[in-house]
């Protein structure tokens, strides 16, 4: 019987975190019916829904004991996965801690800090988020993984490390999970993975949370949130690669042009923590435009998507992204930049624009607004996460086997066959009006 220690912490209490305890829920069951035995970490923040995603399983659930700084050294962890003589960990988020005593696997949402490292940390930003501590500590590991060390040119410390123990942790994993063909192909291209040990277990959707509610409960919200007129929504981070501001700025510098009641609902508790959104309000005399939404809980979330004129996304770079999926689900319309992994993971059901057009980016929010943009999020057939469930169980069983090809038992669907997301070319191109 073998022992997977299977890790949903992540950063930040958002996609990334809905990702790993979605997985579990549904792995979770096909794990124990295949004769494993599982045992998962948490988040103290995730403790009741992990507990409630292996509900009946026998599934052990242990939260970390305290907060980790940027590397990954847990002490703590190392020690669980000797006591539970674990025969794999598996991450959904985490850089596994490089000094991890069992075979791994974890997952790798995407390289935007490799790919764009103007908009990661600098060395300076790094110490004042995190201390000049942990400064020190990126010094003293890179210093112990000199041979992975391929510095270029006016790299910063922070960025020198992070690329450094990618290498290194790439490596020496048994297997790696992409949520996209889009990460797969950067992490093959940049880090020089071998296809081979790529196995692709996409985002999905909850259609039982995820679906379109109806008058009442979208009356309901827009009372709430005092909501008289045609809303945006952005939903998430607001980490440099969602520019979360310019989209606030584009959309600020066009309301005249939008109905006088419009608004941008900001869903997420992380937007109202950007000073440069509220100077730009300020200035701009725009301050009543943004409605900062703060958490909301998954209920209100569907009927916010389901009264909502569109949900509005920037990013220049993503591996996937759940809150379009979770939009389109509720019959809400998304615009979303014209990249990679959003035309692989959003297919015709989005209308997308080129990241580097204000312009068009102005008037598909004006169209949306007043109603004219058309109906792309009827056609959207959301993958369901059963289906990513068994692909990790797949994936996992090839990484217990110790080969690529090794077979591992089928349950009740077989993850191979699993339905992909729209390939690249399935796509919505949009025009000026």
């Amino acid at each position: 019987m073998p022992t997977v220690v299977f890790d949903v912490r992540a950063n930040h209490d958002t996609g990334v975190s809905r990702y790993g305890l979605s997985l579990l829920a549904t792995a979770a069951p096909l794990a124990v019916r295949a004769g494993w035995r599982l045992l998962s970490v948490a988040q103290p923040i995730q403790e009741e829904r992990a507990r409630a995603a292996t509900a009946g399983l026998g599934v052990p659930v242990v939260t970390c004991p305290h907060e980790e700084g940027f590397v990954r050294r847990a002490p703590w962890l190392r020690d669980l996965l000797v006591e539970q003589d674990a025969d794999l960990y598996f991450t959904s988020h985490y850089l596994p801690d490089r000094r991890c005593p069992v075979p791994f696997v974890f997952t790798i949402h995407d390289l935007t800090r490799l790919r764009f490292p103007e908009l990661s940390y600098s060395d300076a930003s790094f110490a004042e988020r995190f201390g000049v501590g942990e400064m020190d500590l990126l010094r003293r590991e890179l210093a112990e993984l000199s041979a992975w060390d391929q510095s270029e040119d006016g790299d910063g410390l922070f960025t020198r490390y992070f690329r450094t123990i990618n290498r290194h942790l790439v490596q020496r994993a048994e297997r790696l999970i992409t949520v996209s063909r889009s990460t797969a192909s950067d992490v093959a291209g940049i880090l020089g993975v071998d296809a081979a040990r790529l196995d692709l277990v996409p985002c999905a959707v909850d259609g039982g949370v995820f679906h379109r509610r109806d008058v009442t409960a979208v009356q309901a919200v827009r009372r709430h949130y005092g909501l008289a007129g045609p809303y945006l929504m952005f939903v998430g981070l607001v980490h440099p690669n969602k520019r979360f501001p310019w989209l606030v700025e584009q959309l600020v510098r066009a309301r005249h042009r939008f109905p006088a009641d419009a608004r941008l609902v900001a869903v997420g508790g992380h937007a109202e923590q950007t000073r440069e959104v509220h100077r730009l309000l300020w200035r701009h005399d725009a301050t009543d435009f943004v409605v900062f939404a703060g958490r909301v809980c998954d209920g209100d979330l569907a009927a916010l998507y389901s009264g909502a004129a569109a949900l509005v996304t920037a990013s220049i770079n993503e591996g996937s992204s759940l809150p379009p999926m979770e939009a389109m689900a509720c019959g809400c319309q998304v615009i979303a930049t014209d990249i990679p992994a959003l035309r692989e993971s959003l297919g015709r059901g989005a209308t997308l624009f080129d990241p580097a057009r204000a312009d068009q980016f102005a008037d598909l929010a004006e169209a949306a607004l007043r109603g004219r943009l058309p109906d792309h999020a009827s056609i959207f057939r959301p993958l369901e996460w059963r289906a990513s469930g068994h692909r990790l169980v797949h994936a996992l069983g090839k990484a217990l086997a110790g080969t690529a090809g090794a077979a591992v038992e089928r349950t009740d669907a077989a993850p191979d066959c699993v339905t992909t997301p729209t390939t690249p070319s399935g796509f919505v191109h949009s025009r000026p009006a």
